[in-house]
């Protein structure tokens, strides 16, 4: 199984969709390595041998959790970036999506830069599996930045800004990091634009 396809995969009955909800929450809050399944169960309200049955090998659980957690974020992304016509509006709404993120009180920094750290170096899986939504998210800015008729080396540099954001506000607890982020990437459009007019 592809990790595009790992991605998208959805737990098909319910018992598993309330375990990966309780998994994720708990991941989210502790990490993936503190958690002990019986603590997933508890918070799925299931019997534990009813979670191992739908996920005999942990790790599969862990990549199910991640799998949601990509699902809920990215269609936030995209719903955030879609209220808005104009594609540079866009491009500053993705750091309003951040802003709205990192004030949650639940927030903790990406999932899959988390993940990477706890497992990547030692787990093939779980390290395609951040490569690809990392790749999904640099995609999607860069669809915008060429709608915007932007070039792709600002792209690069918004997706930076943007994984950047994730790791100081998950340390400093704060969400000034997305709003510093949203400054920096609506100085860079104007440079570029004052460039521009100038040829």
């Amino acid at each position: 199984m592809t990790a595009s396809t790992m991605l998208l995969r959805e737990p098909t009955t319910t018992a598993a969709r309330s375990a990966v909800a309780a998994a994720d929450e708990l991941f989210t809050l502790h990490g993936v390595g503190p958690v002990p399944l019986q603590d997933v169960a508890d918070l799925a309200g299931l019997h534990i041998d009813v979670v191992r049955a739908e996920f005999p090998d942990d790790r599969d659980l862990v990549i199910a959790a991640l799998a949601r957690r990509h699902r809920s974020w990215f269609d936030g992304l995209v719903a955030a970036t879609d209220e808005h016509a104009e594609p540079r509006d866009q491009l500053l709404a993705v750091f309003g999506y951040l802003e709205t993120g990192f004030d949650d009180d639940s927030f903790r920094g990406c999932a899959f830069i988390n993940g990477f750290g706890e497992f990547g170096r030692d787990d093939a899986g779980i390290a395609h599996l951040a490569d690809e939504h990392l790749s999904r998210t640099e995609a999607h800015i860069a669809g915008i930045c060429v709608r915007a008729e932007l070039p792709a080396h600002l792209a690069d540099a918004v997706t930076l800004l943007v994984q950047g954001a994730h790791v100081e506000a998950a340390i400093h607890r704060s969400s000034r990091p997305a709003r510093s982020a949203r400054q920096a990437v609506a100085m860079l459009m104007s440079v570029y634009e004052s460039r521009s007019d100038r040829r």
